[in-house]
């Protein structure tokens, strides 16, 4: 009896983990720049004000970066399907690619190899118990994440989340170049509103201009 009282407890503290794991929300991360390098002062100066949002539910993510003054640029994946939307506007224009997360990614620089470093130290960020994960590139760029596991965010094809990372950032800080980012979680909302479907939407919108990967390498992007 005594072991089939321990093996429901813990079949029931398995499902109250699952259910409690996040799969639906919109996070809106505020983004921090420095540098002491003279030269970087006018970039930084122009990424004031910078924003990360990522919305995301059913395997689908959308993330909008709004970098200061310059550009905006907004990637849209579906997991399930392979189905990649990417929407630029700027000053080069509105601009966007229909494509998949296959032939994004085949067209893509080799990916980094990365020196990763996680630790049971650990932080609370907008009230989910985070951890510590260090990555290092080979030319000693520095990242550190701290991360959850309790956010199920699907990564395909989005190059804010990483993944060598086992969970969803909360806060993370890039060192490179001269330049330091610090990336953290200012507001989560854990669902969406039910009119949010149309922000998922596959569909090219109106005043973007359709280009494909080969169009966007010539802009030196």
């Amino acid at each position: 009896m005594k072991k089939i009282i321990l093996s429901l407890v813990f079949v029931a503290s398995t499902a109250i983990t699952l259910v409690a794991q996040l799969t639906e929300g919109h996070i809106t991360y505020k983004i921090e720049m420095s540098s002491d390098n003279p030269e970087m002062a006018m970039a930084v100066g122009m990424m004031q004000g910078s924003t990360l949002d990522i919305l995301f539910k059913d395997k689908i993510t959308r993330s909008e970066m709004k970098m200061g003054t310059m550009m905006t640029m907004t990637t849209i994946t579906d997991e399930k399907s392979g189905e990649l939307l990417m929407l630029m506007g700027g000053m080069m224009g509105n601009n966007a690619i229909k494509t998949t997360t296959t032939e994004m990614t085949e067209n893509q620089p080799e990916k980094p190899k990365y020196d990763v470093v996680l630790s049971d130290e650990t932080k609370t960020i907008a009230n989910y118990v985070c951890k510590k994960a260090t990555l290092t590139d080979e030319e000693g760029g520095e990242t550190i994440f701290w991360y959850t596991e309790d956010i199920a965010v699907s990564k395909k094809g989005q190059s804010y989340l990483n993944e060598d990372v086992p969970g969803f950032p909360m806060q993370f800080e890039i060192n490179n170049s001269g330049m330091k980012m610090l990336m953290t979680v200012a507001t989560l909302e854990e669902k969406l509103d039910k009119k949010s479907g149309d922000l998922f939407k596959m569909t090219v919108p109106e005043g973007y201009k359709e280009m494909t990967l080969d169009d966007l390498k010539k802009m030196g992007m």
